[in-house]
Order: C-alpha cells, then structure tokens, then sequence
C-alpha cells in the first residue's frame, strides 16, 4: 500500500514539483493549494503532512497547532516547510516534526519524508 502525503502549498509551481517528486518515489500525494485538506484529516488518515509556513492569509504554524491540538491527528506527523529565517524556532514552537528551508534539495526532502515514514511504520 503506498504511504499518503498530504502536501499544503499555496505557490502552484512549487506545490506541483512536491507533487511530481514524491509521487516519482510511490507516495500517493493529495495536494492542495488552500489549507482545506486539514478539515478531513481523519478520512485522509495520511502518514504525513508537509505544510507551507505562508499560505495568503493563513500560517501553516497556526494550522500545525490545530493538528497536535487535536487528540486524533496529533500523531501525524507535520514539517514545515518555508523561507522564513526562524522556521527552527516557528517550528519548535507549533509542535511540528520536522522542517525544511527553502530553497531544499529534493534529496534532503526525500531523507526528512523516509524518515518520518520509517517511524510510522
């Protein structure tokens, strides 16, 4: 059975590479440009959440906090992904399991992405 990511992304170029390169690695990718995947996180029962720290009017930290907040999603695992320069600290503080800056190699995704998986597994 393929491992499912969710992938919230509110730049399309950027949200269809993620989508390209994990999907090239036999991840089945529900991809969303707005944070609305988050409502049905019980349904997806995704193995992974990567979540854009600036999603227009929303914060991916705040949406973090709303997953660990809740008793069924906050296992998931969620990393934030961003530009900013403090995505360490904004990270540490939402509770996120991990992070990665822009610009990131695809190969240190993919090892941040297995490593998560491995201890779902």
């Amino acid at each position: 059975m393929k491992k499912k990511i969710v992938v919230i992304e509110d730049n399309d170029d950027i949200l269809e590479l993620l989508g390209f390169i994990l999907e090239n690695e036999d991840y089945e990718v529900l991809a969303s440009v707005n944070s609305e995947p988050i409502k049905n996180l019980e349904e997806i029962n995704p193995h992974l959440i990567l979540l854009d720290e600036n999603l227009g009017a929303e914060k991916g930290h705040k949406l973090c906090l709303k997953i660990k907040a809740n008793a069924s999603t906050s296992h998931l695992p969620v990393i934030l992904i961003s530009a900013v320069n403090d995505l360490p600290e904004i990270a540490r503080r939402c509770n996120a399991d991990n992070y990665i800056a822009k610009p990131f190699l695809i190969e240190d995704l993919l090892d941040l992405v297995k490593q998560h998986h491995r201890r779902t597994d």
